[in-house]
């Protein structure tokens, strides 16, 4: 892709935020267009679903979905990296901007529309982006509101799920809070694809009333860290494996082995085997939601790359998390053959 390039996005999308932070962080020349009513039909030419973010370049040619785009741009732009260059590290790094993608984003969207201080936060800043400061038309808050809580099953938020993506969600926050400790990012002085794709999800919940109160009252190194990630710069290279060893183990084996990994090889499952539903337990609840079929592909993705790094310090930590039981199984890859995105709310987002 050639530069300078245009970002179509929204505050309130989390993978909007993830790619404008990567872009501000290589120093890439970008102009950041917010997704507006006035932009629309300019937004409509370039997108091929209605979904933000949409990075246009010189040329014209246009990428939807944040990871891909990240993954070309890292290609062309190398420096800073954010690659760390033990391999065990930066395997766990794009596990983690996976799961941040496809699992962190359900309690983002999940305390976003269940609670009403935060249907109230979430409609009047939407409405004010879309109209940019003109008067909007009566009873649209209401409108969007309405809209947006019916769209709430299609994360697997519900009141039955709600103590499992709550629960995920306050354990999380102290993992990585643990994980931060006095460093600028997740793995040192530079951001990996884990910093933007979690900073992403983080950056939403800490800007929406009620969860933004936990992660203040909880995590006072994540919410340094989330500001930081708005305009990353580096400041040193990346720690070892061995030094945060301990905070990472924990971090995989109390919730990505322990949640994400066990849905999404439970979906994976549904996805090839076409069921109607895909339902997983944990602490005494159930998760329910319908097969994600985007989030099989990106399963299907991980566990490639995982099968590509023959790493002992890798294997080690996976084996002992619990996360390799799930990373090393076969996937059926014919099941997964559709367009991307034809599940409509389970990959990018717009909220508008």
């Amino acid at each position: 892709m050639t530069a300078p390039f245009r970002l179509y996005g929204a505050e309130l999308s989390p993978y909007s935020v993830k790619v404008r932070s990567y872009l501000r962080y290589k120093g890439v020349p970008f102009e950041w267009l917010q997704r507006t009513a006035a932009k629309q039909e300019e937004f409509q030419k370039y997108a091929k679903l209605p979904l933000v973010p949409v990075l246009v370049d010189a040329d014209d040619d246009a990428m939807q979905d944040s990871t891909p785009m990240i993954e070309a741009l890292e290609g062309q732009f190398d420096a800073p990296s954010i690659t760390p260059d033990e391999p065990a590290l930066a395997y766990v790094a794009a596990l983690l901007e996976d799961y941040a993608d496809e699992w962190l984003n359900k309690a983002m969207f999940h305390y976003r529309w269940s609670y009403p201080d935060d249907q109230d936060s979430a409609a009047k800043r939407i409405v004010a982006m879309i109209f940019e400061g003109a008067e909007a038309p009566e009873g649209i808050e209401e409108s969007v509101r309405t809209r947006m809580i019916g769209r709430l099953h299609h994360v697997g938020s519900s009141p039955e799920a709600a103590p499992i993506i709550e629960g995920s969600f306050t354990r999380v926050i102290g993992l990585l809070d643990a994980l931060l400790g006095g460093k600028d990012y997740l793995f040192g002085g530079k951001p990996t694809l884990a910093d933007f794709g979690l900073a992403g999800q983080l950056a939403q919940l800490l800007s929406d009333p009620t969860p933004g109160a936990m992660i203040r009252a909880q995590a006072p190194n994540l919410v340094r860290w989330i500001e930081r990630m708005d305009n990353p710069k580096a400041g040193g290279g990346f720690v070892s494996l061995d030094s945060v060893r301990d905070a990472v183990a924990a971090l995989l084996r109390e919730e990505i082995a322990g949640a994400y990994l066990q849905w999404m090889a439970a979906n994976a499952n549904a996805v090839a085997n076409d069921a109607s539903g895909v339902s997983v337990e944990a602490a005494g609840h159930t998760f329910t939601q319908k097969p994600q079929r985007y989030a099989a592909k990106a399963f299907a993705e991980l566990k490639r790359k995982r099968g590509a790094v023959n790493d002992a310090a890798l294997t080690a930590l996976l084996g002992e998390t619990g996360c390799d039981a799930f990373l090393l199984g076969v996937t059926d890859d014919a099941a997964l053959e559709e367009p991307e995105g034809d599940d409509g709310d389970d990959g990018e987002d717009s909220e508008d």
